[in-house]
This record gives structure tokens, sequence and C-alpha cells, in this order.
């Protein structure tokens, strides 16, 4: 029966006619669902051929404009793809990087809303390195997503 159904969508997504969605789309909305069998069409997807730059944009819009870490999602399924079916996708790392630097931002900015304000109270409550909070806080800071007061020794952070 499994094989009848993956053998079904493949059939699926060769109609060209039948196309509401690119695959990349189809890829992309899959990797952020739960269902059991959303893997397994995300590797017939993978193994249809896909352009991965695009599901890369789509990914990043789509967290633009709900404001939810698809890339996360994204990056979860992937390894999954690899680790059940040894399916290599090239924007493993890149996600990784973007999810990572995100959640770092969220959890910082939960950080400064609770009143800790400089670089070493964030350090020791989330229990990362002094460099890696200030590195994540000057590309904040460039993006705008807070104020950082130089003025003052330790500096004081706040949101923008």
């Amino acid at each position: 029966m499994r094989v009848y159904l993956v053998e079904s969508f493949r059939q699926f997504i060769k109609l060209k006619c039948a196309r509401l969605a690119s695959r990349e789309d189809i890829f992309l909305f899959k990797a952020v669902t739960e269902r059991e069998a959303d893997l397994s069409d995300m590797r017939v997807l993978a193994e249809s051929g896909l352009n991965w730059e695009i599901i890369k944009r789509e990914c990043q819009k789509q967290s633009l404009s709900t404001g939810i870490l698809w890339e996360n999602a994204l990056y979860q399924k992937l390894l999954d793809l690899k680790s059940k079916y040894g399916i290599k996708s090239p924007l493993e790392k890149q996600l990784k990087k973007i999810a990572e630097e995100k959640m770092a931002e969220i959890a910082i900015l939960e950080e400064i809303k609770k009143g800790n304000t400089t670089v070493k109270t964030i350090s020791t409550s989330l229990k990362l390195s002094e460099l890696f909070i200030r590195q994540s806080l000057e590309k904040m800071e460039k993006k705008g997503l807070i104020k950082v007061d130089k003025s003052t020794r330790p500096y004081k952070l706040t949101l923008k």
C-alpha cells in the first residue's frame, strides 16, 4: 500500500496541469507540518530535483511575514530526511546558522525584556559565552532590534 502511495505521489508531481504550487513550495510546506507521510513526500520531491535557493528564499520570506521560525522547522526536517533516506540538502549548514542566530536573537530579546540589560547578565542567564552574546548583540544592533548605550560601563541594552 505504501509503495503505491509513493508512486502515486510521484505521478502527481509530474502532472504539469495539476500544479497549483511549485515543487519547492510543496516541499517547504511539508517541512513545517507534522504528518507522518510528509517526510516520505519530501523524499520524492527531493529526488525529482529541486531548486534549493528558491526553497531558502521562500522559507525566509515566510519567516519574515509570519514571525515564525520556518528556518528551524525546515532544518530539522532536512536532518530527518538525511537520517532516514540519506538525502543531503545543500541548505543544511546555512539553515542551521540562520536558525541558531534567530533563536539567539529571540532569547536575548526576552532577557532584555526581563531586565537583563548587560552582556554579563544575559550571558549568565542563557549560559552562553560573553563573546557569543557580544557578537549577537552587534548583529541585532545593526538590524535595529536593540539600542546599546555605550556611554555607561557596562553598556546598557534596551529594545528599540
